[in-house]
């Protein structure tokens, strides 16, 4: 009786050393903690609170705990999907990543360069007549196309009077010379200087030394010079930041001639070395599947 019970038990721990033995395959949902160093030590990123705050990149506005994916979904770089195959829970594990595997290379198309000291043309020439689509001229002035109506192109103070209906609406810009128009966000007003039949010419308002702000800068720029061709801006230097638009995070740098602004991932170009450890493993979905 006694050697059939040794058997016994013996049997369920092997059976339970089975089911601890439980790895990581494509298709398991798991969550993870990790650790995101650069090659030169620094701790970029981090699922752990205690971690983040020793580092001084703690983010009272984001939450710390596991990070969850899909292994073979892309629900992250491929680097961290490939790294966590074969591991079990509570495993920790070392991934150096290359820029292949993480968030690209840089690529040089997504940096643009202004000059510091840039001439912006003084002289604007606006189409007198302007057409939109029959279809959108409701959603943008809010009624119905009328020949004869008058109505104000929205976020500026300019006037158009409504000349033909077709699948495009033709409108008739109505302002006459020294007449100041302003766009919302716009740096400086205009003053229309000439109108032909086909154009109206404008001139900036705004004079030597003025400090001015560009739509979406951030930073500041100083009126260094005005003629009849060109009005010269000196962008003002700031600490490296990041600006968030609708569609993407640039970077944005001064260096000694120019502003760099960078559209490429903050980890392009960069070998990542994370450390990684395994909190959970989920095999219902892959299993769902087989």
């Amino acid at each position: 009786m006694k050697k059939l019970l040794i058997i016994f038990l013996a049997a369920i721990i092997l059976f339970s050393g089975c089911v601890d033995q439980k790895t990581v395959k494509s298709g398991d949902t798991v969550s993870i903690d990790y650790i995101l160093k650069l090659q030169d030590g620094k701790v970029f990123d981090t699922s752990i609170e205690s971690v983040a705050k020793e580092n001084n990149i703690y983010n009272s506005n984001r939450s710390y705990k596991p990070y969850p994916f899909t292994v073979g979904k892309n629900d992250t770089i491929k680097g961290i999907d490939e790294g966590v195959i074969g591991m079990k829970a509570g495993d920790t594990k070392t991934l150096e990543i290359p820029p292949e595997k993480g968030y690209g290379d840089i690529d040089p198309s997504l940096i643009h360069a202004i000059p510091i000291i840039q001439d912006i043309p003084a002289i604007r020439n606006y189409s007198k007549i302007i057409e939109i689509p029959a279809n959108q001229f409701n959603r943008t002035f809010g009624q119905e196309p009328k020949i004869g109506d008058t109505v104000v192109y929205p976020q500026t103070n300019i006037n158009f009077t409504v000349q033909n209906i077709a699948s495009n609406v033709s409108l008739l810009l109505n302002q006459t010379v020294g007449y100041k128009i302003w766009f919302l966000g716009a740096p400086w007003n205009e003053t229309i200087v000439k109108i032909d039949d086909k154009n109206v010419t404008t001139k900036p308002d705004v004079k030597k030394n003025e400090i001015i702000q560009l739509q979406g800068a951030a930073w500041n720029s100083t009126v260094v010079d005005v003629n009849n061709e060109n009005i010269t801006l000196r962008h003002n230097a700031i600490p490296d930041t990041t600006v968030q638009n609708m569609f993407e995070v640039v970077r944005v740098h001064f260096n000694e001639t120019s502003v760099i602004l960078d559209r490429n991932p903050e980890l392009a170009g960069k070998t990542l070395i994370f450390n990684v450890t395994l909190r959970s493993i989920d095999t219902g979905a892959r299993n769902r599947s087989e």
